[in-house]
């Protein structure tokens, strides 16, 4: 392999890519000769904007992500798929036990209720209640399929944009090795090769972490204005005659479809930040919200009911406004600012590794050949890069497509129809009032947001001062070893000169 930045892997069955750090190429015997002549050095220049290409991307560390979001999903369609049994066979037994036959939907029992009285019996909520916990796991089901199809998808296309990036690593390794049989041409090559190695690994961890905190505040954003669509209907209910059995469950299974989406994304938030503890909506919060959706048709008998269920809908309303905001400092005061410093320092560290090897080429190319290659030293090397300001407007449609997953669908209510996909477009998104920053959850730790990455600027540290004793080692040994010569010349003249004088000696000396 040739030096360079490391050549990440992607590994089957949803394993996270490893990145191989080189000390030195290998020399290849099977190589194919190539003529070390200006179109090397073009060829060279190619490859490095091509891989410059792929990693401006983040192919590789979205392909670790989405590996990861894959089988969570494909762990919550096997649990959805259990619920749907049960609460399937729950609403059978009820019904069974109430004689009710082919009763499909709780909107048909709602509008049956038109023909007899309105309250609904204790046996009666019960059904309801099961009636509607099938529906929205139902519905759940179908759209967590959704997600894990659409990601199975991405995952694939990034395996197959992985390889190709991997091809091109290996390429430019093997015209390295054959340029400079092997071997590093100088040490400032060594050392900035080993220095962008590293500042790309740690680049690597603050990529994940940005791209984790990007999509999970998406999600969160998206919640936001659900929960928000959520309260409005909940309150127009109180202004709907209670003879109207239609409107009143229109308006009520609008507010259900808008909270079941909200917590489909703030759970699928979580997800993406599995080792970060929420501050706000934590699981238990979710699991309340949950026990509140699947009572939401017997919360709309009476006023108490109603205004209790209220009070809970607007609390964890608050509580998504507050997470939104915590992701957002997280995001605009660490995250970003890590990221800015990073992206710039393997920047000037690419350009420089990328003009000492242009020298060493150029220098390679005038030894075999004789001829200089004229290049212009001075042109701008653009480390091609998202960073923080310029993401790609794909990955930007990408998130809100994931944002927006339960919104899909049949937007009308009509015929029976059981949708539980709210329209954004009734009524405008909107936010819950902000907090002050001083009341905001602490902030997480660097080791939390960022995972093992003051291990890695450790090891470069250490891995760095070692290689600097080395150098210091090998030029020691190069004084020593210049010494010794001088010394041994020193030493051979004595001897040659003492052995003059004895010749000398001996020729003057009378002969007995």
């Amino acid at each position: 392999m040739g030096c360079g930045s490391s050549s990440p892997t992607i590994l089957p069955n949803n394993q996270s890519h490893t990145r191989i750090r080189h000390t030195a190429r290998n020399t290849n015997n099977n190589r194919k000769p190539i003529e070390i002549n200006e179109e090397a050095l073009n060829e060279y220049l190619q490859l490095e904007s091509s891989i410059n290409d792929y990693e401006k991307k983040h192919v590789l560390e979205n392909y670790q992500i989405k590996s990861e979001q894959l089988e969570q999903l494909d762990e919550a369609v096997k649990q959805l798929e259990k619920d749907k049994k049960l609460f399937q066979q729950q609403t059978n037994e009820i019904q069974n036990q109430m004689g009710i036959i082919d009763l499909h939907s709780v909107r048909d029992y709602i509008l049956q209720k038109t023909l007899s009285d309105t309250a609904l019996s204790q046996e009666e909520e019960k059904l309801v209640d099961s009636l509607n916990r099938f529906e929205v796991v139902e519905k759940e089901l179908e759209t967590t399929t959704q997600q894990q199809n659409n990601m199975k998808l991405e995952v694939q296309q990034s395996v197959i944009e992985g390889e190709k990036l991997q091809h091109l690593y290996q390429k430019r390794d093997e015209l390295l090795d054959a340029i400079f049989e092997g071997q590093y041409a100088s040490d400032t090559e060594n050392q900035l090769e080993k220095e962008l190695d590293w500042l790309l690994e740690q680049k690597h961890h603050v990529d994940q972490a940005h791209f984790r905190w990007k999509q999970a505040n998406t999600l969160v954003k998206q919640s936001n204005a659900q929960l928000g669509r959520a309260l409005q209907k909940w309150k127009q209910l109180l202004e709907i005659p209670v003879q109207d059995n239609e409107q009143r469950y229109n308006c009520v299974a609008e507010t259900r479809d808008n909270l079941v989406s909200a917590t489909q994304n703030l759970i699928g938030a979580q997800r993406y930040l599995p080792n970060i503890s929420l501050p706000y909506c934590a699981p238990d919060e979710i699991d309340t919200i949950n026990k509140a959706i699947s009572y939401i048709f017997t919360d709309m008998q009476t006023s108490d009911r109603h205004k209790h269920a209220l009070n809970c809908y607007q609390t964890t309303y608050k509580r998504a406004g507050a997470l939104r905001q915590w992701l957002e400092q997280v995001l605009n005061s660490t995250i970003a600012k890590d990221l800015q410093e990073l992206t710039e320092e393997c920047k000037a560290r690419a350009s420089e590794l990328r003009t000492e090897r242009i020298r060493l080429i150029r220098n390679r190319i005038k030894e075999m050949t004789g001829n200089e290659v004229n290049f212009d030293e001075e042109a701008p090397f653009e480390f091609r890069d998202s960073g923080v300001d310029s993401e790609l407007d794909e990955t930007a449609a990408a998130d809100e497509q994931i944002a927006q997953i339960f919104e899909k669908g049949n937007n009308e209510r009509k015929g029976g129809a059981k949708s539980l996909t709210p329209d954004p477009t009734r009524m405008p998104l909107i936010m819950p009032t902000p907090l002050p920053t001083a009341d905001l959850a602490p902030m997480p730790s660097d080791n939390e947001i960022f995972g093992k990455i003051e291990q890695i600027r450790n090891q470069h540290k250490r891995a760095t001062q070692e290689f600097q004793k080395t150098q210091r080692l090998n030029q020691a040994r190069m004084s020593h070893g210049l010494k010794q010569k001088l010394h041994q010349r020193k030493s051979r003249r004595s001897r040659m000169e003492l052995h003059r004088r004895e010749l000398e000696a001996l020729r003057e000396s009378p002969v007995n």
